[in-house]
């Protein structure tokens, strides 16, 4: 969108409508500096009194931030691997009878336990190598909307429930430079 008087009219008809609306968030362009915001979490500490989602940062959503996403992946990998590396470490150290630790006096079941805390160590630090690797789908869709939102753009974000279409009738009637659609992998 243009301007923020378009963005907030669109929002209004969009909430009028009969398609299901998830999440609708309007995102102010990098270039405005609003001095009463919150720029850590990217929310207004001016109060909302007209009921119109208050303008966010960009890199307040995980969808439009890579970061925060990258980091929510990591943390559902170590979720799995921490654990499953603990059990493969104890596993394998408990199979080979290796006594590799012998010297500092472990003794049968320190030797295993130390084991598990070695695979524990490394699961945790797969998990940062494994989510740091996935790429997105959708890199470019995401550059191309930053670009846009710092030439002074205003973007507004929709979510609608699974295989519910968005409301198109409205959103070409509002005049809408370009709309994308983003999957969220």
């Amino acid at each position: 969108m243009a301007d923020q008087n378009s963005a907030t009219e669109l929002i209004g008809l969009l909430k009028n409508s009969p398609v299901p609306i998830r999440s609708c968030q309007l995102i102010k362009p990098s270039s405005v500096l609003n001095p009463t915001s919150n720029e850590i979490d990217g929310t207004s500490s001016l109060p909302n009194t007209n009921n119109d989602p208050s303008p966010i940062s960009i890199d307040s959503l995980p969808i439009l931030n890579p970061k925060i996403s990258r980091k929510s992946r990591q943390k559902r990998m170590a979720l799995w691997l921490v654990p499953f590396g603990f059990i493969a470490g104890l596993t394998f150290a408990g199979m080979t009878g290796l006594n590799t630790f012998s010297k500092f006096g472990l003794g049968q079941i320190g030797e295993p336990m130390l084991g598990g805390l070695l695979g524990m160590a490394s699961g945790w630090l797969g998990s940062y190598v494994a989510s740091a690797s996935v790429n997105s789908g959708n890199n470019d869709d995401v550059r191309m909307l930053r670009k846009r939102n710092e030439a002074g753009q205003w973007l507004l974000y929709l979510e609608t429930p699974i295989d519910t279409d968005l409301p198109w009738q409205i959103l070409q009637e509002a005049n809408t430079m370009e709309v994308m659609r983003l999957s969220d992998l």
